[in-house]
């Protein structure tokens, strides 16, 4: 092969691979998940001056990416793009660095094959199309790989650069691959046992102790920052807690966990793959087309059989290497902990492929009788093997896994929705949405999906609060993932709700054209309450200025043991508060101890407004053995999460008439 014919053929393969993973890229996946919405958040701190070694939100990250990802916002803002566009490039210089390392290893044919595999398979396309820091890994650690084996691999490709070169720089991506994933961390470890395995079997090569000391130095100077941080910080990494419990059954001489974990991670790559549907078709293997899974395991065979030539070996340690952080943690197989195998897993069955190739094309020419052109056949029957991984790939997952329900639950497809319905209104309209994650990510997810100024939007968990803004032509959308509480929902309709959805719809539409029915329907609220020495005050009241109690009413007024009673308080925002609220209300004895409490306040104050009408739903379970008779109720507001409690007519609390329990029928 002509190296002409070579460039033009990895140019195709790579523009091949940048159409697929810029596709469609806003829509699939169908939304930003939470783990994409975290990572704007550190962007969002990087931004405002945090600079870390490691960012601990978000269960924990490594800081290349996120600072790569930054620098993508900045340039591309704050949408899917800016966050997306890292694991883009990441995904493709991966399959370049991946091409160059596999020709050195094995000449042209068998990396381009290698990187058309990269190109269309399922495993690489996805984490190239999330913003998750996973995909830069592959790219660090065959870099490093790359400079380690132009050291010890004698092949007809010779380097000019000087040797020592090489070392340093297998150091410096080896020490900068641990800033990436954490799965970097077998890293060294795959590398340090491809050297003992390479002068083992060439037990005549000097070892170059002084260059490897070097390459290890280098190493461990570029990830001595990262790893001094760790070791002071030792409980910022709590995601590695949860998830390493085959590790410590196993270290407690209990392996089954671990043993379960290596059939399963086995069985990745031809049989079940990865079950979880956030990260994967569910079951659907890395291999999902039986002619690449039969050539996988073909080239396995073959580089087994051949594991004393160094080349196979490195490809077998790689790969055994790559599997172990997902063997000794939780929930495996995880495609994502085993992301280091994207360096070798696709050299296999195109290590399979050159070599039948090869076999067939020594036959084709020993029959003198079939003309030259024949040998053609070769590179169209590669084509053709591919095609249906390509066609698979495609239809998984560009039209079912964005459909799964889990993937639409995790990528907020339905919040996205409402945002693109959001853009369609006047930038004036009074709007509230509401989801199941307004504290957190619900603001941010908002924000990203939305190409209006969504700072004003009212949120609100619905399951518990209702946010009515203040006013005219009010809309209230609701995700189809989102409940509405029932009581809720019948106070929405008897003021006038228009309801607008369809079964395609991705969330419900709720349009108040008018409030004088909510303002004629507060008049009939019960306005009793008291201060704590018993003086009787006047509704509404206000609490330090920034909410006024209108009222209250019981959904289940005279409950019995057993039973929970349900209490709807109204408020109106006076000023928008400073921080998170939170309305309590105690249900006490007369000894004043209290017996039920609850606490809540399912709307950030974000987006809020003087006027904006707010009704809470507390949910007061009696308990069973609970004696027939009247309670004491005690009303309040205090800051999130512990206190300070709002003042209300120099009191901290306001009492309501008891509630009565009766006696079980």
């Amino acid at each position: 092969m002509s190296r002409r014919l070579e460039w033009v053929i990895i140019t195709l393969v790579l523009a091949l691979a940048a159409a697929l993973r810029l596709w469609a890229l806003g829509e699939v996946p169908p939304g930003l998940a939470h783990d994409e919405v975290a990572n704007w958040l550190i962007a969002q701190d990087i931004f405002a001056g945090h600079h870390a070694i490691y960012f601990t939100a978000a269960y924990g990250h490594e800081p290349l990416y996120q600072y790569v990802q930054a620098a993508s916002v900045a340039l591309f803002g704050d949408h899917w793009l800016g966050l997306r566009w890292p694991s883009v490039a990441f995904g493709l210089l991966g399959i370049v660095v991946t091409y160059a390392l596999t020709r050195r290893l094995f000449g042209a044919p068998v990396a381009l094959l290698t990187a058309v595999w990269l190109a269309t398979s399922f495993w690489p396309l996805f984490y190239a199309r999330v913003a998750l820091r996973a995909i830069s890994l592959p790219f660090t650690a065959s870099l490093s790989a790359y400079f380690l084996l132009r050291t010890t691999n004698s092949t007809p490709h010779q380097s000019t650069t000087p040797e020592v070169t090489n070392w340093l720089l297998a150091g410096l991506f080896l020490g900068l691959s641990l800033y990436t994933y954490m799965a970097a961390r077998i890293l060294p470890f795959v590398l340090v046992a491809y050297l003992i395995y390479f002068f083992l079997i060439h037990s005549s090569t000097p070892i170059p102790w002084s260059r490897l000391l070097v390459c290890l130095l280098v190493a461990a100077v570029v990830s001595a920052p990262l790893v001094v941080w760790l070791m002071t910080h030792p409980g910022a990494e709590y995601r590695i807690t949860e998830v390493r419990e085959p590790l410590i059954r196993l270290f407690a001489g209990d392996p089954s966990l671990v043993w379960q974990n290596l059939i399963a991670n086995l069985e990745f790559f031809t049989f079940s793959g990865d079950p979880w549907p956030r990260q994967n078709l569910p079951g659907r293997p890395v291999f999902a087309d039986p002619i690449s899974a039969a050539l996988f395991w073909a080239g396995l065979i073959i580089a087994l059989w051949r594991w004393r030539v160094p080349r196979y070996g490195f490809l077998l340690i790689w790969l055994v290497g790559s599997l172990v952080p997902s063997i000794v943690t939780s929930d495996a197989p995880s495609s994502i902990r085993d992301i280091l195998g994207l360096v070798v897993t696709f050299v296999f069955p195109a290590l399979a492929l050159v070599e039948a190739g090869r076999w067939l094309k020594h036959r084709l020419q020993i029959r003198r009788f079939l003309p030259p052109a024949s040998c053609l056949l070769l590179p169209a029957s590669c084509l053709l093997l591919l095609a249906p991984c390509l066609l698979l790939t495609v239809r998984d997952y560009f039209f079912i896994w964005p459909r799964h329900e889990v993937v639409q639950f995790d990528y907020q497809a339905d919040l996205t929705a409402v945002a693109h319905r959001l853009d369609e209104l006047p930038a004036s309209t009074p709007i509230a949405v509401a989801g199941l994650s307004v504290h957190t990510m619900d603001g941010p997810g908002l924000d990203l999906a939305a190409r209006r100024d969504v700072g004003d939007v009212r949120l609100c968990d619905t399951r518990e609060t209702l946010v009515v803004p203040a006013g005219r032509d009010i809309w209230l959308f609701v995700p189809r993932v989102v409940p509405l509480d029932v009581d809720l929902q019948k106070r929405l309709m008897e003021w006038g709700a228009i309801v607008e959805t369809n079964p395609q719809s991705a969330f419900v539409s709720y349009r108040l054209p008018e409030v004088e029915a909510v303002r004629s329907d507060l008049q009939r609220l019960e306005t009793q309450a008291t201060l704590p020495g018993g003086r009787p005050v006047a509704l509404p009241i206000s609490f330090s200025g920034q909410m006024a109690f209108l009222g209250y009413e019981w959904t289940r007024p005279t409950p019995a043991p057993g039973d929970s009673a349900n209490l709807l308080t109204y408020w109106r925002v006076e000023a928008p508060p400073p921080g998170q609220l939170k309305i309590f209300v105690h249900v006490l004895v007369e000894s004043n101890m209290s017996i039920i409490q609850h606490d809540g306040l399912g709307s950030p104050p974000r987006g809020w407004a003087a006027g904006d009408l707010v009704v809470q739903k507390h949910v007061l379970p009696l308990p069973a053995n609970l004696a027939p008779g009247l309670y004491k109720l005690h009303l309040g507001i205090y800051n999130a999460p512990a206190g300070p409690r709002l003042s209300v007519a120099g009191a901290d609390r306001l009492i309501l008439p008891p509630i009565e329990v009766n006696a079980p029928p």
